[in-house]
């Protein structure tokens, strides 16, 4: 029972770093920017894809083949190359279920940390796998996308530094919750 109220507070906890760092910092916008004559892009954008959304690449590859890889260098070198992450027009109320979800997420996120932490015997234990995890969700979340996509350094460090203190502060909630308490492994 221990495990599941340190994680629903970690969650919290992570919920409420997440919105500090998206509302009250530079942190949700670092490396972003304005999309040149946007009215004309958005509205292109919308007469090809419409209400359809969805994550576009391009040049984009049909398959893994040798054929379809060479076909995709080939445009690499002449073109330019991007990821785009498309929806259409938000229906009323998007945005809440959105918020829930991420809740949940972080809930989920901060439970499984906390079922890791409960092996720890201490509390600066508990704080360093905290910090490992944050680093781990940290550089699987978003080196990735640097190296393949073309996400900005600014971008990147920016979101690796807001999931890395998420973990902390889940971490050091949960290590409070569970003081005194490690499970043997």
């Amino acid at each position: 029972m221990r495990i599941l109220i340190a994680g629903v507070l970690g969650g919290v906890a992570m919920f409420i770093w997440a919105t500090i760092a998206h509302v009250a910092t530079p942190l949700a916008t670092a490396g972003l920017q304005p999309l040149p004559n946007e009215a004309a892009t958005v509205a292109a954008l919308h007469q090809q894809l419409g209400d359809k959304g969805g994550l576009y690449f391009f040049p984009y590859a049909a398959g893994m083949d040798g054929n379809s890889m060479a076909a995709q260098e080939a445009k690499l070198k002449v073109e330019p190359s991007g990821l785009l992450a498309y929806q259409g027009p938000t229906p009323p109320g998007a945005f809440l279920r959105q918020l829930a979800a991420e809740f949940a997420l972080e809930v989920v996120e901060s439970l499984l940390t906390a079922a890791i932490l409960v092996f720890a015997a201490s509390f600066g234990a508990r704080i360093g796998l905290a910090v490992a995890i944050g680093l781990i969700a940290a550089v699987a979340t978003n080196l990735s996308y640097w190296n393949w996509y073309g996400f900005s350094a600014a971008y990147t460090l920016a979101n690796a530094f807001t999931e890395l203190v998420k973990f902390v502060v889940a971490g050091a909630v949960i290590a409070l919750v569970l003081r005194g308490r490690a499970r043997a492994a």
